[in-house]
């Protein structure tokens, strides 16, 4: 028996990411009174100003106070999952996150860079994922998702700036998550059970996790960082955070998200 031609469109449909994308936007705005964000842009072009790339934000998510935003990117993938390395056999969760902030003043800028603060809730942080599949002459799709997100992100401080920067005073924090539907999972060992023979694991602790801090150098443009003497502290200042989130947990990620106090110095 032939398949029904609505059944072929429709599989044609579910292939595409689209849908994930809408039911996000449509859940955030169903709880937006209980979970306190709502989705302000979707599928928002982007240029960034230095290095010409361009594309389109899937979401981007405003809090109650208007004051921050994360910019999403929705994966929908099939049955599969994502891994980050841990190699530490005890890991503590991780409270940091490198953020962009924007603030200006009676037309001044005072901060529009990329800084690190602190924030809940905490997780697990990794620089390294496998991804079952992924061609290994190409390079990480984590990476190249990651780095196209932070690209947009500043695309979009810009773009803001531009239009806020004559107002009394504007702040705005952004936050770079990518929602998936893979299952997570984060592997831990202890690096002295890694064979320097073969290079194979010899004893690993898996775990299912919610969401992840995942950050590592993912811009080759170089940090604007006064003072450098190291190619060590540029690296460093070249990391940025991107938060990893499972998408059936994406509602309680946004519920209990909160900054840390932030410096005092940023506002000067």
């Amino acid at each position: 028996m032939s398949e029904h031609p609505d059944e072929k469109l429709k599989k044609l449909v579910n292939s595409s990411g689209f849908p994930l994308q809408i039911a996000i936007s449509h859940h955030i705005y169903a709880t937006w009174q209980t979970v306190g964000w709502k989705v302000i842009l979707n599928e928002h072009p982007w240029q960034h100003p230095e290095s010409g790339d361009s594309g389109f934000i899937d979401l981007v998510v405003e809090d109650y106070h208007k004051t921050q935003v994360m910019v999403v990117e929705c994966k929908r993938v099939r049955d599969t999952e994502w891994i980050f390395l841990i190699p530490k056999e005890n890991p503590n969760p991780r409270a940091h996150v490198n953020t962009w902030f924007t603030y200006t003043k009676n037309g001044a800028t005072k901060q529009f860079s990329w800084v690190n603060l602190t924030s809940d809730p905490s997780s697990y942080e990794s620089e390294f994922c496998i991804v079952h599949g992924q061609d290994p002459k190409a390079k990480p799709m984590l990476e190249r998702t990651a780095a196209e997100l932070i690209d947009s992100t500043e695309a979009l401080a810009f773009e803001e700036l531009s239009i806020k920067k004559d107002e009394s005073e504007f702040l705005r924090i952004y936050t770079n998550v990518i929602v998936t539907t893979a299952d997570l999972k984060i592997c831990k060992f202890n690096p002295e059970d890694i064979s320097l023979s073969n290079g194979e694991i010899s004893t690993t602790k898996f775990e299912s996790v919610p969401w992840i801090r995942f950050r590592k150098s993912l811009t080759p443009r170089p940090a604007k960082l006064k003072g450098a003497t190291t190619v060590t502290e540029v690296a460093k200042a070249n990391e940025r955070t991107v938060f990893v989130v499972n998408s059936e947990n994406f509602l309680t990620f946004l519920k209990e998200w909160e900054l840390g106090k932030i410096p005092i110095s940023l506002y000067q």
